[in-house]
């Protein structure tokens, strides 16, 4: 019997998750003085070069409130006393070392989201994309970080990066962020993401993929590991479509590849969704999946899967607490998505550690008392105090 092996390819990227620790190990997340914890974690994980007229914790933290405010970095040092200039901020992020962030970007997000995730436990994990549009000149070389897509907001290029993140109630943490290159392999990024998962000594309950991800070698590794998972069917090939198009929900086993040298059997479970009118739709609904590891009915598989588009959520989230900035260098675009997702993992920490209700059972959070627009607010207050507004009398010109 055909067994089919994993070999990384040529492209296959560095580890995600880097063999030293962090510089300091931070106590748990506290409602107070949250900007200067994760300006230290920042900075106990990132090599910012040194200055002797420019302090590195100045910069940093404007950064971190660029992210909370949604601003850009030129009008910000600009606006406040006592931080440096926009071009001698931007001087310092040009020259953050790509390797650097990825290796320590695990590390930093899974302190920011202290105390929510348990070692030894099982979780569900989800792996996405998503991709900021990129306008101008592009490098088609491999390993380039501006990658081909679906046309969204009038372009067909973007800075892409694939996530992994957990997906239970109430603790959607972002675990991971690559930044994609030109050339890089779905089925190698996995790896690295499951790699990572055995690294914290976490449990895979579930992972769930993308439809981008429906390949016969993906499933071929994801059940030569035993991991469980559900993805999304792409309805290709008659034999397929003719099974799908029943009355009733069910689950058949389907052969892919099947006239090659590595044909992979996969189980797919259809469940029919009525939509009597629902979002303005008739009709049947074949929502399809392939399953592996999971023994439920398929309509508690399709719940299950909706709470992938929890990491949908995220990357909204993500949009809220992103600074604002045009600059083509994939550097310093990296680093202010990490900021944006580290924000929001410490946000979770801090819904985890303050509003869990005193109750016995499950932890239930009432996340509704402290929105992510909160949290940003008082992380901007903190910054207030440190750079004032500059008064109109010190930047006028006339008068």
């Amino acid at each position: 019997m055909f067994r089919w092996v994993y070999k990384p390819s040529k492209t296959t990227h560095m580890s995600l998750f880097s063999e030293n620790k962090t510089k300091s190990t931070l106590e748990k997340p506290k409602e107070h003085h949250c900007l200067e914890r994760i300006r230290h974690l920042i900075q106990a994980n990132i090599t910012f070069p040194e200055h002797k007229r420019v302090k590195t914790d100045d910069i940093v933290r404007a950064t971190i409130a660029l992210a909370a405010e949604r601003r850009s970095i030129s009008g910000f040092c600009r606006e406040n006393e006592g931080l440096p200039s926009h071009t001698a901020c931007l001087a310092t992020l040009h020259s953050l070392d790509m390797d650097e962030m990825r290796q320590q970007s695990s590390i930093m997000l899974k302190e920011a989201g202290y105390r929510v995730i348990t070692p030894g436990q099982k979780y569900t994990f989800a792996i996405d994309k998503t991709g900021d549009p990129y306008y101008g000149q592009r490098n088609l070389e491999s390993g380039s970080y501006t990658v081909g897509g679906k046309r969204k907001a009038s372009t067909n290029y973007f800075h892409t990066y694939l996530t992994l993140s957990i997906i239970d109630k109430d603790r959607h943490l972002t675990l991971c962020v690559i930044p994609w290159q030109k050339g890089m392999k779905n089925l190698d990024a996995i790896c690295q993401c499951i790699e990572l998962i055995k690294k914290l000594n976490l449990k895979i309950r579930c992972l769930c993929l993308d439809r981008e991800f429906y390949s016969a070698e993906i499933f071929a590794f994801l059940q030569q590991t035993r991991i469980p998972h559900i993805v999304p069917v792409k309805e290709h090939g008659a034999e397929l479509k003719k099974n799908l198009q029943g009355k009733k929900s069910n689950t058949f086993q389907y052969t892919l590849n099947k006239d090659s040298d590595a044909p992979v059997t996969v189980t797919i479970t259809d469940c029919l969704v009525y939509m009597k009118g629902r979002k303005g739709k008739h009709g049947i609904q074949h929502h399809a999946f392939v399953v592996y590891g999971i023994s439920s009915s398929p309509r508690t598989i399709r719940e299950i899967y909706k709470h992938r588009f929890a990491i949908e959520s995220a990357y909204r989230l993500r949009n809220t607490t992103r600074p604002r900035t045009s600059t083509r260098d994939p550097g310093i675009r990296y680093y202010y998505t990490l900021v944006a997702f580290i924000l929001q993992n410490w946000w979770i920490a801090l819904k985890w550690r303050y509003f869990a209700k005193t109750q016995p059972g499950p932890k239930v959070i009432e996340g509704n008392r402290f929105p992510l627009a909160h949290f940003a607010r008082l992380v901007m207050e903190e910054v207030i105090m440190r750079y004032r507004a500059q008064k109109i009398l010190d930047i006028a010109i006339s008068g």
